[in-house]
């Protein structure tokens, strides 16, 4: 049996929320977590189903948080973009890891998630036993790029106050999340997005945007917790990102999924769970 618990917490001024699944008996004191950090756009309950498969199927002295990022699902956002940069989020997850496990966590991040996961990872190595990244990038290298891709955000944080609905819809149908093997978002994943607070959905575009977060390419090589890159298929720029972060990374595992494209998780749940938990029973 597998107990499911929603929680609130105060990190450096947000009221965050998350999500944490144990087993039965629940283990006084886990002696591994593990956390999972959802996109843009979505909350820790992306993960509901995948969270409890995933635990029923590694060892029992485990247990799974998800966390909504700050202003998405139930988690406070903030007035100013500022709070959502990369150095904010990052002291903020720091915060919540040592609050939540006296042990190295296992981190798990999708798309922006695991921006942030892996800007946490190269700040605070010592924090993490493992580390997880599914569609994930280390930034825009080249500063004129990275200035596009802020204005391109500047604007889509405009049409997201102007008409959030329409913006919600123009998101789904970019070709990043309609390659040959996408499948529709369930009914909660879109409730998920729909039910999202606007400005704070803009704030998260201005202070955490890729072409806002800094790259760390340059880091890469430093990094030593043991790393599985997850990247789909059909994901043709994310593979390559992730091909260029595996040969970085020294101790990292690279994972394409066959029939899957930017959402891993989504198009091939099966192929998901399965490379997660190998690289749980296999590396750690």
């Amino acid at each position: 049996m597998i107990q499911r618990h929603k929680k609130h917490i105060k990190l450096r001024g947000i009221d965050y929320a998350y999500t944490e699944w144990v087993k039965e008996p629940v283990p006084t004191s886990p002696d591994r977590t593990m956390i999972f950090l959802h996109g843009f756009m979505g909350s820790g309950a992306i993960f509901e189903e995948l969270a409890e498969e995933l635990l029923s199927k590694i060892p029992k002295d485990y247990r799974v948080i998800a966390l909504d990022i700050i202003g998405h699902g139930h988690s406070e956002g903030a007035e100013m973009h500022y709070r959502f940069s990369t150095q904010e989020q990052v002291a903020d997850l720091r915060s919540f890891i040592e609050r939540m496990s006296d042990h190295p966590v296992i981190l798990m991040g999708y798309s922006m998630g695991a921006r942030l996961a892996l800007s946490l990872a190269l700040r605070y190595p010592k924090l993490l036993a493992g580390l997880i990244l599914e569609s994930g990038s280390f930034g825009i290298i080249d500063p004129t790029e990275a200035q596009t891709r802020q204005s391109l955000d500047g604007h889509r944080a405009d049409e997201l106050r102007a008409n959030y609905s329409e913006f919600i819809r123009q998101w789904n149908r970019m070709p990043l999340f309609s390659t040959k093997h996408s499948k529709p978002l369930p009914k909660n994943y879109t409730t998920i997005q729909r039910e999202q607070d606007p400005y704070w959905m803009a704030n998260s575009l201005l202070g955490f945007g890729s072409g806002t977060m800094p790259c760390v390419h340059d880091q890469l090589s430093s990094l030593d917790t043991p790393t599985q890159l997850l990247v789909g298929g059909d994901d043709t720029k994310f593979i390559a990102i992730n091909q260029r972060m595996h040969q970085q990374i020294p101790n990292s595992y690279l994972s394409i999924i066959s029939e899957s494209g930017h959402r891993v998780h989504n198009d091939a749940p099966k192929q998901w769970l399965s490379t997660i938990q190998s690289f749980i029973q296999l590396y750690l």
